[in-house]
C-alpha cells in the first residue's frame, strides 16, 4: 500500500517539476527570443528621405553646353541619427567643433543669420536683411515684438539654445545655425544642409571624426555650372533658393524649404522638365549605430532642354555690341546699354539673343547685391523686356500701309522742301530737303514729310491695322517674360486723360509719339518683312530629350501666328527701299558676303518734367539674304548717335552667320587680335 503512495507521490512531484521546468522555457525563450528581438526591433531606427535627382542640361542647338550640373560634396545634418533638441549640450558641442574645423580650413559654411558682430564685438544687423530680420523676430521664429533691438534678438536665441556659456562670436555662429535649421524645416525626410562644394580633404576629416559628429554625413549632390556664365545669362535664368512662397505654392509637387529652384528665364519656364523627380530610400539606424540606405524608388533626372540659340552667333553679337558701346563710352557718350536679337526667318527660331550689360551666372549669388545696385541695369533682359520709341524703323510698315490701301503707289511722288506745311499751326521738319521723292527713295533717304503725309491720307486706325499685321506692340510668343509695348492709339491717349490730334498721327507715322516696341518685336517685325507677310511665334526651345537622349519628349512646331496677303509688287518696293539702305546708305554692310535690305531709326530720349534731350538711341532692322531672306536681326543701342552707327553690330552677325554657312571664318578687322 505505501509503496503504491510512495509512487504516486513521485509521479505527481515529477509532474510538477516538469510544469515548472515548460514554464521556464516558455519565459525563457519570451526573455531571449521573442521580448529580444522586439527589444532591439525597437532599437532599430528607420527614416525615410528623399534623394535628389541631377537638374537637367540646356544645350544650344548644336549640342554646346550652356547650363549643365556638376556633383559637389556636401555637408548634411540627418535628423535621425543628429542630438535631439532635448540634448542640447551635444547638439552644441557638434555644431562648435564643425564651425571650428571649416575655420581652421579655410572653408566657407551656410551663414544666414541677420545678426553680425562687428570687429569691436557690437551685434547689429545686416543690411538689406530686412525680411529675414522681420522672420527673425515673428511668431514662426523668436516670437518678438516687430521692433526688437538687435541686442533682444540675441539672447532670445543664447537662451533658447543654452549658448551662455559660449564667447559672443561664437555663439552667434551656433545661432546662425540653429536658425537655418528651423528656416529650410529640418525634420526626418528633410536634411540640413551646412555646408557645400566641400574640398575633398575637409569631407575626409569630417568623416574619420564620424563617432564625434553624430548624424553629420557627406552626401553628393548636383550644383549648376555654367562653361561660360555670360553667354546667354538672361536667357537661361537664374537657380536658387526657394523662397516661402514659392514653396507655399509648391509643396504640393514635393518641394522641400532646402531646395532649389528656377528664378527666371528658361530655368523658370522650365523649371517642371528641368527637376526631374525626386527618390526615396530608407536609411535604417542599429542599436549600435550602423546604418543602412536602402531605395525604395530611384530618382529620375531632369531632362535636357535644347535651345534655338547659336551659341557661335550669340557669341560675336554679344561681342560685337560690347565693342560698340564702349567705343562710345570712351567718347563719352551717354551710352547705358543695347540689345540684338537674331531670327531664322523660316521659323522665328531665335538665334541669338543679348542684353547689355550682362552678368556671369556662375558668380551672380557672390555679386547679387552689387547687379541690384548696378545703375545700368545688368540683371534687366533689354532685348525681352524694354521698350523702345522705334523712329524711321516703322517707315517700311507705313510705306506697305499706304501702298496697300492705295493712298501712294510706285510713281507717287511728295516733294520735301525739309517742312512739312500742310497744317497751319504745327510745321514738323524732315532731317533734309530731299526734293520730288517716291516710296523707294522715301525708304532710302528716310524722308519725314514722305511719311507725314502718307499717315495723314490714312490715319491712325489704318496705320495701327498694319502696325498689328507686323506684330508690332504684339506678343512674339517666347517662351519667358516678354512686354507686350505699346501702339499709340486714341484710345490709349483717352485713357492717360489727352486728347489726339492730327499731329499724333504724322508723328506714329515716322515711328514717334507713344508707339513704344522690344527689340524682339522689332526683329520678329522684320522677319515679316523678310517673310513677304508672314508672322511666325518666336521661340527659344527647338526641342527636350530625356537625360540620356533615349527618347525626344517634345519637338517645337512652326506656328503661323499670322499672314497678311499683300501684292508682291508692293513688297518689291519695300524691298527696294530697304536694299539701298543696306548698301548705298551709311549703314555699313560692305564686308557682309550677301546683299542686305535694312532700316536704321534714330530716335530722341527726353527727360521728363522739362522735356529737354536727354539722349538718342539708335536702331535698325535687317534681313539677309535680300533676293532669299534667311535671317532677320534688330539692334538697339541706347545712347547711339543715330540708327546707322549700330550697323556695325548687325554686320558682325551676318558676316558670322554667312562664314559659318560657307565653312569660312569671318574677315578680321584691322587692328583686331586674332582668336
Amino acid at each position: 500500500m505505501r509503496g503504491k503512495v510512495s509512487k504516486k507521490r513521485n509521479t505527481a512531484v515529477i509532474v510538477m517539476i516538469a510544469v515548472v521546468f515548460a514554464a521556464f522555457l516558455i519565459k525563457l525563450w519570451d526573455v531571449q527570443v521573442v521580448s529580444a528581438g522586439e527589444a532591439a526591433q525597437a532599437a532599430v531606427k528607420g527614416v525615410e528621405i528623399d534623394v535628389e535627382p541631377v537638374r537637367g542640361e540646356i544645350l544650344d542647338r548644336d549640342g554646346n553646353t550652356l547650363a549643365t550640373s556638376r556633383q559637389v560634396r556636401t555637408i548634411v545634418f540627418n535628423y535621425v541619427n543628429f542630438p535631439s533638441s532635448s540634448e542640447k549640450d551635444e547638439r552644441n558641442r557638434i555644431i562648435s567643433e564643425l564651425i571650428s574645423l571649416f575655420d581652421r580650413a579655410g572653408a566657407k559654411w551656410i551663414d544666414e543669420l541677420p545678426i553680425k558682430v562687428s570687429k569691436s564685438g557690437t551685434l547689429y544687423f545686416a543690411k538689406n536683411r530686412e525680411n529675414e530680420v522681420s522672420y527673425l523676430r515673428s511668431s514662426a521664429f523668436l516670437d518678438l515684438n516687430p521692433y526688437a533691438t538687435v541686442q533682444n534678438c540675441f539672447d532670445a536665441l543664447v537662451k533658447r539654445y543654452s549658448l551662455e556659456n559660449y564667447p559672443l562670436s561664437q555663439a552667434r555662429d551656433i545661432a546662425s545655425v540653429y536658425y537655418s535649421m528651423v528656416k529650410n524645416g529640418f525634420n526626418s525626410a528633410t536634411p540640413y544642409v551646412f555646408a557645400k562644394d566641400v574640398s575633398a580633404a575637409l569631407a575626409s576629416d569630417i568623416k574619420e571624426k564620424s563617432d564625434s559628429f553624430c548624424g553629420v554625413d557627406v552626401q553628393v549632390r548636383s550644383e549648376r555650372e555654367y562653361p561660360d556664365g555670360e553667354i546667354a545669362s538672361h536667357i537661361l535664368g537664374i537657380v536658387g533658393a526657394i523662397s516661402p512662397e514659392e514653396y507655399a505654392e509648391k509643396k504640393s509637387e514635393g518641394y522641400a524649404l532646402n531646395d532649389t529652384i528656377g528664378k527666371n528665364g528658361i530655368e523658370y519656364a522650365y523649371e517642371s522638365v528641368l527637376r526631374g523627380e525626386k527618390g526615396k530610400k530608407r536609411v535604417t539606424t542599429d542599436s549600435e549605430g550602423n546604418t543602412t540606405e536602402k531605395y525604395i524608388t530611384l530618382p529620375q533626372n531632369g531632362d535636357t532642354v535644347i535651345l534655338t540659340i547659336r551659341k557661335d552667333l550669340q557669341q560675336v553679337a554679344r561681342d560685337a555690341l560690347e565693342k560698340l558701346i564702349l567705343d562710345f563710352r570712351a567718347k563719352n557718350a551717354n551710352v547705358t546699354g543695347g540689345s540684338v536679337v537674331v531670327m531664322d526667318t523660316k521659323n522665328n527660331d531665335i538665334l541669338a539673343c543679348v542684353s547689355y550689360p550682362t552678368y556671369d551666372l556662375s558668380k551672380y549669388s557672390k555679386n547679387a547685391a552689387k547687379l541690384n545696385k548696378d545703375s545700368n541695369k545688368p540683371l534687366w533682359n533689354r532685348a525681352l523686356l524694354s521698350t523702345y520709341t522705334p523712329g524711321s524703323t516703322i517707315k517700311p510698315a507705313v510705306a506697305m500701309a499706304g501702298l496697300e490701301e492705295k493712298i501712294i503707289d510706285e510713281d507717287t511722288l511728295v516733294t520735301c522742301g525739309g517742312i512739312y506745311t500742310h497744317y497751319k499751326d504745327y510745321r514738323p521738319t524732315c532731317t533734309g530737303v530731299h526734293g520730288s521723292l517716291d516710296v523707294i527713295y522715301a525708304l532710302y533717304n528716310s524722308c519725314n514729310i514722305f511719311f507725314y503725309e502718307t499717315s495723314r491720307l490714312l490715319g491712325i486706325e489704318k496705320l495701327n491695322d498694319y502696325f498689328t499685321m507686323f506684330g508690332l506692340g504684339e506678343e512674339t510668343g517666347v517662351e519667358i517674360g516678354e512686354s507686350k509695348g505699346i501702339v499709340d492709339s486714341v484710345s490709349f491717349r483717352t485713357e492717360k486723360g489727352e486728347l489726339w490730334t492730327p499731329g499724333l498721327t504724322i508723328q506714329a507715322g515716322i515711328g514717334h509719339g507713344d508707339n513704344q516696341f522690344t527689340p524682339i518685336q522689332l526683329c520678329s517685325y522684320a522677319s515679316v518683312i523678310a517673310n513677304r507677310g508672314v508672322r511666325h511665334k518666336a521661340h527659344f526651345v527647338k526641342s527636350i530629350v530625356k537625360s540620356d537622349y533615349s527618347e525626344t519628349v517634345y519637338t517645337e512646331q512652326d506656328q503661323i501666328l499670322s499672314k497678311a496677303d499683300f501684292s508682291d509688287k508692293n513688297w518689291d518696293l519695300v524691298y527696294e527701299g530697304m536694299l539701298l539702305v543696306g548698301t548705298k546708305s551709311y549703314a555699313d554692310f560692305t564686308r557682309v558676303p550677301v546683299k542686305v535690305a535694312a532700316k536704321t531709326g534714330t530716335t530722341t530720349v527726353r527727360k521728363a518734367g522739362n522735356g529737354k534731350t536727354e539722349k538718342n538711341n539708335g536702331l535698325i532692322i535687317a534681313f539677309a539674304p535680300y533676293e532669299k531672306p534667311e535671317i532677320a536681326v534688330s539692334v538697339v543701342v541706347e545712347g547711339a548717335t543715330s540708327g546707322g552707327s549700330t550697323a556695325p553690330v548687325a554686320a558682325a552677325v551676318f558676316e558670322q552667320y554667312f562664314a559659318a554657312a560657307q565653312g569660312e571664318q569671318p574677315a578680321q578687322t584691322e587692328g583686331e587680335l586674332l582668336r
